[in-house]
This record gives C-alpha cells, sequence and structure tokens, in this order.
C-alpha cells in the first residue's frame, strides 16, 4: 500500500529514462558544464531492476515523522492525564515520551510494546495514529503500522550512531560519561523534568515549559533536526570518505532495486525532508502548506507529497531574507548527486576520483547550506527573543512567547555543531553558547546586559557565515 503514490511520478521516470530523456529544458536542472541533466522532481528509474523505482527513504521519513510526532505529544493534554494502567504520572509521561523517542517502531531490549501496538498518547493497547492532518484528503500513513518498521530516534542520535563532529559536545553542560553520550543524556533530562513538572501539582503553567523559561517542546524538536537528521546526513550518508563510497554497480542486497549508493543518497535526502516536487512550488507556498497532492488522487503519502519541518525551515527563511535561496540550492544539489549516481551506474566512486569529487561538491553544497539554516534560524529567534524582552514591563509580554522563541533559539544554536565540515570552529561554538548561555533572562535578571550579549551572538553569527543585509528584520 505504501508505494502506490509514486505510480504516476514513477512511469513518467522510466519512460523518460527509456526515451533516451528531453530537450524540453523548462522540465530539467540541466548543467551545461558538466552535461549532468537531473529531474525536476526527485524520482529514478532503478537500473539494477528495470520498471521499477530506485529511490527508498522510508525509515527517514519514519523518524521525521516521530520527530514531528514527539514534539505533538510533549504539549498534549493527554501526555498527563491518561495513564493507562500506570498511578505515577511521572512514571507514565516519561513511558510515552520514550515510547516514541526510544522505541518507535522498533523492539528494544526486549519490551512488546512500540508505536504499531500501543498509543503513545493513552498507553492503549492500539497502534498509536499518525498525527499529521494534511491540508487536504486523507493521510496514506493512517498509524505507525504504515510506517518503517524497526524505526526510533535514540538509535540514530549523534554520539550514539556516529561520532560527534567535534572533539566534545558543545551548548550545555550536562553529566554522562563520555562527550558522545551527552547528546542522548541531555534529551533524557529534558523529558526528566517535562515528567517532574506534569507530577508536580505545585507546577503552574505548561508541563513542558519550566520557570525559568526553558520550553521543552521546542528544545526538544530543533535539537533533534540537528543531532539526528543532520547528524545521519552530515556524518553517515552524504559524507565523502563513508556513505559517498559504497558500490554502484549491483542490487543493495537481494530483492532491492537501487545501489547502495543510490540508497545512501536517498536516505541523506529523506533525512533533509522534502516533498520530491520541492521546486515546483513557491517559498510562500511551502511556508504555509506542508502537503500537496501531486497525482490529485486525494491521498497524501508522507514519502512522496509532504514537506517536513527541516525543509519547511529553508522556505521560512527564503521568504523573510532577501535574496536567500537555501530550498532551491539544497534541492538542486540533491536532484544533481543522485543524478551523476545514475549516470555512473556499474562504476563504483573512488576516493577523490572521477564522480566522486563531483558528488562530494554536492554533498557539500547541501551539508553547508543547511548548516547555514540552522545559522540564520538562530538569528531569526534572537531577533524575536530581543523583541520579547523588550515588552517586559509592558501588557504585551508574554511569558511563554518568550520561553518559545528562546528554546528555538538555542535549539538551533546546538545543532550547528553536528557537521564535520562546518564553516564553524570548536572555538566559535564556545563563544556563541557562551553569549546565549543555557536559559533566557527574565524580568528579574540583568537583561540589559543579556540583550548586549544575545547581540553579540547574531555579530558572531554574522562574521562566520558571511550574512549580508539588515540581519536585525530577518
Amino acid at each position: 500500500m505504501k508505494h502506490m503514490k509514486h505510480t504516476a511520478l514513477l512511469s513518467a521516470a522510466i519512460l523518460l529514462s527509456a526515451c533516451g530523456g528531453s530537450d524540453n529544458n523548462d522540465n530539467k536542472n540541466d548543467d551545461k558544464n558538466t552535461g549532468v541533466v537531473a529531474p525536476s522532481t526527485y524520482e529514478y528509474a532503478s537500473k539494477v531492476s528495470p520498471g521499477q523505482s530506485s529511490v527508498s527513504y522510508s525509515g527517514q521519513v519514519a523518524r521525521n515523522v516521530m520527530i514531528d510526532e514527539l514534539k505533538r505529544l510533549v504539549a498534549s493534554a493527554q501526555l498527563a492525564s491518561e495513564l493507562g494502567g500506570n498511578t505515577d504520572v511521572e512514571v507514565a509521561v516519561l513511558k510515552k515520551l520514550e515510547q516514541v523517542y526510544a522505541v518507535g517502531t522498533s523492539i528494544v531490549d526486549g519490551q512488546t510494546y512500540n508505536l504499531t501496538t500501543q498509543n503513545a498518547y493513552t498507553l492503549a493497547v492500539e497502534p498509536t495514529v499518525v498525527g499529521i492532518t494534511p491540508t487536504s484528503g486523507a493521510l496514506q500513513e493512517q498509524d505507525y503500522t504504515d510506517i518503517s518498521g524497526d524505526k526510533n530516534l535514540k538509535s540514530k542520535m549523534a554520539g550514539i550512531d556516529n561520532a560527534l563532529s567535534f572533539s566534545e559536545f558543545v551548548g550545555w553542560n550536562i553529566a554522562a560519561d563520555t562527550e558522545r553520550a551527552k547528546p542522548d543524556a541531555l534529551i533524557q533530562s529534558w523529558f526528566n523534568a517535562i515528567a517532574a513538572q506534569a507530577a508536580d501539582a505545585g507546577h503552574t503553567g505548561k508541563d513542558y515549559v519550566s520557570a525559568t523559561g526553558l520550553d521543552y517542546q521546542q528544545l526538544i524538536q530543533k535539537f533533534l533536526l540537528g543531532a539526528v537528521a543532520f547528524s545521519q546526513a552530515s556524518e553517515d550518508y552524504l559524507k565523502a570518505d563513508k556513505g559517498l563510497l559504497k558500490q554502484n554497480s549491483a542490487a543493495d542486497g537481494t530483492g532491492k532495486s537501487y545501489t547502495s549508493l543510490e540508497h545512501q543518497w536517498d536516505e541523506g535526502f529523506g533525512y533533509f525532508g522534502a516533498a520530491r516536487d520541492y521546486n515546483n512550488y513557491t517559498d510562500a507556498q511551502l511556508k504555509s502548506q506542508k502537503d500537496n497532492d501531486t497525482n490529485s488522487d486525494g491521498i497524501i503519502d508522507l514519502d512522496a507529497e509532504y514537506t517536513f519541518d527541516m525543509a519547511q525551515y529553508a522556505n521560512k527563511r527564503d521568504a523573510s531574507i532577501t535574496g536567500a535561496d537555501y530550498s532551491k540550492t539544497i534541492m538542486d544539489a540533491f536532484l544533481k548527486g543522485r543524478q551523476i549516481i545514475v549516470d555512473n551506474y556499474g562504476t563504483d566512486p573512488v576516493a577523490g576520483q572521477g564522480y566522486h569529487k563531483d558528488l562530494v561538491e554536492q554533498a557539500s553544497i547541501i551539508i553547508n547550506a543547511w548548516e547555514e539554516i540552522f545559522a540564520a534560524n538562530t538569528v531569526h529567534y534572537i531577533n524575536a527573543t530581543l523583541a520579547e524582552m523588550d515588552k517586559i514591563g509592558t501588557d504585551g509580554y508574554s511569558f511563554d512567547k518568550h520561553a518559545k522563541v528562546w528554546g528555538e533559539l538555542k535549539g538551533f544554536a546546538l545543532s550547528l555543531q553536528f557537521n564535520p565540515i562546518a564553516k564553524i570552529t570548536l572555538d566559535q561554538l564556545k563563544n556563541l553558547h557562551t553569549s546565549i548561555g543555557q536559559a533566557p533572562v527574565l524580568a528579574d535578571g540583568n537583561t540589559e546586559a543579556y540583550e548586549a550579549s544575545l547581540i553579540s551572538a547574531r555579530n558572531l553569527l554574522v562574521e562566520v557565515y558571511g550574512f549580508t543585509g539588515d540581519v536585525t528584520q530577518w
């Protein structure tokens, strides 16, 4: 059922392949300097299994869905109100959060429940319904039995599945046995804080917002976009000496319709989270609407027709920054890189030679632009935090809004460290996080000094990334 939606796009890709291409450059991403002619949508016919698609990244879609689900669960009224068979609120809340993060659709440590068999919101014995609501039509993946199996977030966390890009974890003082264990330990500490507040009858306000102004919902989601999605793409799938050296001359296992190299590239694309026809929409369209029913069948397929948060943030920054085009830069590089792989089917990549150099170039474009989106978002939310701080003491001030935008600021800033070819250095990262701190400064603190510190952080990002124009308006 999951792949029925691809039929129309796949048929077009196969037809185009059989016809040897088209002269209509309106439907192509044509690079005349290299002779690479890439399709306008992320659709590629299989070389190893003619008549099938070679595109596959359902596991990455599953993890993007889980990041989205975790954000929704943290803010759900059901998080602490429906406990299943538990009498302890704190225990039940932690169980729910861990079910999405550490268990997902997999079986972990012999546990018999996961998202396919237990509702993460109520702990009832039934599949968890996918919480995404499309703008129009029905969602193809109704519950987690329709999502890729044996997937969770924790197993792909930076430091667990791969090395940290820098020699140490930067930006939050957290206790752990090793540096590599700190990203997961940080997520666990935030889960514990939410659970404790949900169980505390004396805690006022939202369960996921602390009295010190930490919005754990925003911190968790933004941090996972970096520590899982970005880290996986930069340190594994699109890495020059790792994913980009996989074989490209045979099926990637029995019954597979793609080579190992094709699959690596696809998985990097899956973590970015763009719809396959992402380039066909304006920034304004994608900023306001994540789903588009490409084949007009009234069903939205998360594998092909949905733009997840990371890719949507590229559009948001394009829409707010004059001259920015992160979305097209990244999508064009994904399309071109994938076409390079297709064009060189039958020849395995050799480090630093032949088409491997071209592939590394496209991967570097993607990863560096992705990092820059995190930096631009950090600037954006520095501005939003400064704006909220200016309202302190007035009727227009909102504590929750202040906590929210600071959480987004900090989460994006933490994500800058998950890139082995980062523009920002370790010392610059440390200086950035020294300026930002580990909590917002509220009405009872030295707001004037902290505003100056945030401006210093913004200036550092402008210098590192070469941002131009009036960044105070981002």
